[in-house]
């Protein structure tokens, strides 16, 4: 099972890596390449922002495939007494179902934008088949007779071939991206008091995305901008009429930078337009509609709630593995090495524990999204914080096992025949204490879920870029007149703690060395 698993993994690394430099998008493997920075394009970006994606993508998967070939050349083979506590484990009804079920949610996760995304899986015209779900290249609506260069509409070119019988598109199941993908929208003008934007009638200064239309054109978009605390912040895109994107400027506290970051040719010719009213462009959220394939509904920002609560699912799902393997690998070797060695050791790192317990987790959280900007957070950032904090429980239990276990006949035999500490701790007294490790897993993987829907949901967690069960919390929470909103989050959410609650349980009942061993 575990050269098995190895293989696995040695594949995985490898697929991503090759799927990454054919140009191809695959689902899942594109997860290894998806930490690329908002900003990354800009010209004043670092070196480390614009090649953030590249690095940690070809890291991962050198590390994927690392831990594959250790596990193929060092496999890892259950004694006896582990598959007589699997084997428990199966028999335990509610515990065994609710894993199951756990992994065909995982399952379906895998599928990525196979299921849900507004990309089409296959679209067929004039006789050639293209692929735009599966590619990183973005294909213009010209591409497919349509007029400007900027990515096509899928949805409205699926209407139009359906009508006009030009082609084929086949879209996913549910066809809208987690976020940022909208229909329906409405317009809210803005107003600007004493150097501050609010919405018209509104005493809250307004935070979200401000947009201006060619007066004579107005369902054309002339340009987007960032706004936060009514603040103009970041960038500013300027668009042609044919949807194309030409200018980027960069506006800080409210000043924008004199130089674009992009497009420089255009800006003499952007100058000349007069834009229109600036707005923000919201959109009233649907009631669930077959019809309209927003089979739950629709928040109060125009994005699929089923979409968001499978973006969701993807991104608790790379947060428990991150954080199970950073969390766990730092516990495990700290509090082995505290119950090994003991004396200085042992009261050193307990002194630096301490201190790092009594720190205040929110305000550092706090403190990291004010300095950084909320918009560079990333999830790597939200989890290295969450991790900092939260090896400490499980090197107080490895620590424990530890002294009990080096005072074995074992562990002194091993030291008689001249194994170094190193050797006596990962290979002799670490599988002896894994099951302590194995119960407390699951309830740590429900800590990490409830952990980062609470910050999205208090506004300290990820940008709106990820997609967040908090953050549908509480947008739903916020209009209580559209109940599929906070009654879809909260059943999805209740739902995957539960499940991991009941394997929690029946592993722990399972590996519980007090119910099913006998002393003689």
């Amino acid at each position: 099972m575990s050269r098995k698993l190895g293989i696995l993994l040695l594949i995985l690394g490898l697929a991503a890596m090759v799927a990454h430099w054919l140009g191809l998008s695959l689902p899942t493997l594109r997860w290894y390449f998806g930490f690329d920075a908002e900003d990354a394009a800009l010209k004043e970006a670092s070196w480390w922002t614009q090649n953030r994606g590249e690095i940690l993508g070809h890291l991962l998967a050198v590390l994927t495939m690392a831990i594959g070939v250790l596990m193929i050349l060092r496999p890892m083979q259950a004694t006896p007494h582990t598959q007589r506590q699997l084997k428990r484990f199966k028999s335990m009804g509610r515990g065994w179902i609710s894993f199951l079920i756990i992994l065909f949610l995982v399952a379906l996760a895998l599928l990525d934008q196979a299921l849900v995304g507004k990309r089409a899986l296959a679209v067929k015209y004039e006789g050639k088949w293209y692929f735009p779900a599966f590619k990183e290249a973005q294909f213009s609506a010209e591409t497919f007779g349509g007029s400007g260069k900027g990515e096509a509409n899928y949805r409205k070119l699926k209407e139009r071939f359906e009508q006009s019988g030009e082609g084929l598109v086949i879209m996913p199941p549910v066809p809208y991206d987690p976020t940022y993908d909208s229909d329906n929208e409405l317009r809210q003008p803005l107003e600007l008091r004493k150097g501050i934007y609010y919405e018209e009638g509104s005493n809250k200064p307004y935070s979200g995305l401000g947009y201006r239309f060619y007066p004579d054109e107005p369902t054309r978009r002339f340009s987007m901008q960032k706004f936060r605390k009514g603040v103009q912040q970041g960038r500013e895109e300027l668009y042609r009429r044919d949807g194309d994107l030409a200018v980027v400027y960069d506006w800080k506290d409210g000043v924008r930078l004199p130089q674009p970051s992009m497009g420089e040719e255009y800006v003499e010719e952007f100058s000349k337009i007069e834009a229109g009213k600036l707005y923000a462009v919201t959109y009233a959220p649907l009631p669930p509609s077959w019809e309209s394939r927003h089979f739950l509904g629709t928040d109060s920002r125009g994005w699929d709630v089923l979409a968001q609560l499978y973006g969701g699912l993807q991104v608790v799902m790379q947060a428990a593995v991150i954080y199970l393997l950073v969390t766990y690998s730092v516990g495990l070797t700290l509090g082995c090495i505290m119950g090994y060695f003991g004396g200085m050791v042992d009261i050193t790192l307990q002194r630096l524990i301490e201190i790092l317990a009594n720190v205040p987790f929110l305000y550092v959280v706090i403190i990291i999204a004010d300095r950084i900007g909320r918009d560079n957070i990333t999830l790597l950032t939200i989890l290295l914080v969450i991790c900092i904090f939260s090896w400490i429980s499980s090197t107080y239990y490895m620590r424990t096992a530890t002294y009990r276990e080096k005072a074995k006949d074992y562990v002194a035999a091993a030291r008689l025949l001249g194994a170094t500490p190193t050797r006596v701790i990962f290979r002799h007294v670490l599988p002896n204490v894994i099951s302590i490790v194995v119960t407390l897993l699951p309830f740590s993987v429900a800590a990490i879920i409830t952990s980062l829907t609470a910050l999205d949901f208090i506004g300290f967690g990820l940008p709106e870029q990820y997609p967040s069960w908090g953050r549908l919390l509480s947008d739903g929470v916020t209009h209580v007149d559209t109940p599929w909103i906070v009654s879809s989050a909260f059943a999805g959410m209740v739902a995957v703690l539960l499940l991991v609650t009941f394997v929690g349980e029946a592993v722990r009942e399972a590996f519980d060395p007090k119910k099913f061993t006998v002393y003689r």
